[in-house]
C-alpha cells in the first residue's frame, strides 16, 4: 500500500492508492463448459483479455476421451485460491433432458407450482412432489457432492452457474439430436412437448437453488438476453444438438460473470 498526501508526498493521510490482486476466476464443469471455452478461444483469437480459465470434466464418452480435468485434479487446483477468488460450476445440467427430451411411449405432465406452464390435457398428471423428490435424490447423490467438495477445499467465492434452458424447436432438436438420444429411440418416438421440457428445467433449477443454499454455493442464472419470452433459450443460442448453446451464449455467461463478480473489485480500486 502506498499512501500520499495532497502534495503527492508518502506517509501522509491524502490520497490513497492500492495495489490490489487481480482475483483469480476458475471455472470448471460437463459439457456445458464447451460454450465457454469456445467463447474464451474467440476472445484469445481476436486479442481480447480473458478474465476466467475454463476447466472440462475429463472423461470417456463413446470409447473417446472429452475434456481435460478430473474432479480431484481441480479439488487441488482451488485448495490455494484466497476469499477474493472466484471458483465457478457447471457441473451437470442436463438431468432435466434425460427425463424430458424423448416423448414416453404414455404421455405424461405435471403442475408447475408456480403456474409458469400450463398442463396439457388429456393426459396422467403425475404429481409434483414424486418428481421432485427423485429430482433431488439425484442431484443430491450426484451433482451435490461435487458442489460440496469445491466449496469444501476453497476458501474462494463458489458461484454455480445454471445450465441454459431447453430449446424451444421440437423439429431442431429432431434434427440435431446427439448420439444418446438417436440410441433411445427419438426417431421413432419423437420430442416432448416444449411446455414439459421447460417445467422439467424449472424443476431442476430450483432444486439445485435450494442444495446451493444449503452448501453455501451462490447460483447464476442464464443471461435474460438469451432467453425468449416465454423462458426458453433464444434460438440465436443454439448449438448443433439437443441440448447445449453456442459460443455466442459462452460469451454472454462470461460477461455476466465479469460483471457480477469480477468488477466490483476493480472499480473499489479506482475509487482508492
Amino acid at each position: 500500500m502506498i499512501v500520499r498526501d495532497n502534495q503527492g508526498q508518502p506517509g501522509s493521510v491524502g490520497e490513497r492508492r492500492m495495489e490490489l490482486k487481480k482475483p483469480v476466476a476458475l471455472l470448471f464443469g460437463d459439457s456445458h463448459t464447451y460454450a465457454i471455452q469456445r467463447a474464451i478461444e474467440k476472445r484469445q483469437g481476436k486479442g481480447l483479455p480473458v478474465s476466467v480459465t475454463a476447466y472440462r470434466l475429463a472423461k470417456m464418452k463413446a470409447g473417446k476421451k472429452q475434456g481435460d480435468t478430473s474432479l480431484e485434479e481441480f479439488v487441488e487446483i482451488i485448495r490455494k485460491l484466497t476469499p477474493d477468488d472466484l471458483v465457478l460450476s457447471l457441473i451437470g445440467g442436463n438431468q432435466h433432458a434425460v427425463f424430458s427430451t424423448i416423448q414416453h411411449p404414455q404421455r405424461f405432465d405435471f403442475f408447475d407450482p408456480e403456474g409458469r406452464v400450463g398442463v396439457e390435457r388429456d393426459v396422467p398428471v403425475i404429481p409434483y412432489r414424486t418428481l421432485a423428490n427423485v429430482f433431488e435424490k439425484g442431484i443430491r447423490n450426484g451433482d451435490g457432492k461435487s458442489l460440496a467438495a469445491l466449496r469444501n477445499a476453497t476458501r474462494a467465492r463458489v458461484v454455480h452457474v445454471v445450465p441454459p434452458p431447453p430449446k424451444k424447436d421440437n423439429a431442431f432438436i429432431h434434427r440435431f439430436h446427439e448420439t444418446h438420444f438417436a440410441n433411445e429411440g427419438i426417431a421413432s418416438l419423437g420430442v416432448s412437448s416444449p411446455g414439459l421440457r421447460l417445467k422439467f428445467w424449472n424443476l431442476q433449477t430450483s432444486l439445485l437453488e435450494k442444495v446451493c443454499a444449503e452448501l453455501g454455493v451462490e447460483v447464476l442464472l442464464p443471461p435474460p438476453g438469451a432467453i425468449d419470452a416465454k423462458g426458453f433459450l433464444a434460438t440465436d443460442y443454439y448449438a448443433n444438438d439437443a441440448t447445449h448453446a453456442n459460443f455466442a451464449y459462452g460469451e454472454l455467461v462470461l460477461r455476466e460473470i465479469e460483471n457480477r463478480y469480477l468488477s466490483a473489485r476493480s472499480n473499489c480500486a479506482a475509487q482508492l
